[in-house]
């Protein structure tokens, strides 16, 4: 799962898993059927299948939400979103103005 999303993504720094969803629990991530079934969870889905994305197999924990999270070396936490329901992401760019810019 992990490594479909770094290859599909083009990611070339290192992305780490949590199977037995230890960091999800300290960052205080939702589970719940409730999450799933969210109206702004059904509003997401349209937005998704409108723009042509199709899920596939799920991966993993279904009820469990994620979010994304940012930790520089050290362990500056520079950016984190847990999604509220399926389908709640931070934008790509929010994610990306986290990031160091690499010195030229």
């Amino acid at each position: 799962m992990a490594a479909d999303f770094r290859d599909r993504e083009g990611i070339t720094a290192p992305v780490y898993t949590d199977p037995r969803r230890e960091t999800y629990a300290a960052l205080g991530a939702r589970r719940s059927m409730v999450s799933v079934f969210d109206p702004r969870a059904a509003l997401a889905t349209a937005r998704a299948l409108s723009s042509g994305h199709m899920q596939s197999a799920t991966a993993g924990d279904a009820l469990q939400q994620g979010g994304e999270l940012v930790i520089l070396p050290g362990g500056d936490v520079r950016f984190l979103h847990l999604a509220g329901y399926a389908g709640d992401h931070a934008s790509v760019g929010e994610v990306l103005a986290a990031l160091p810019v690499p010195k030229a």
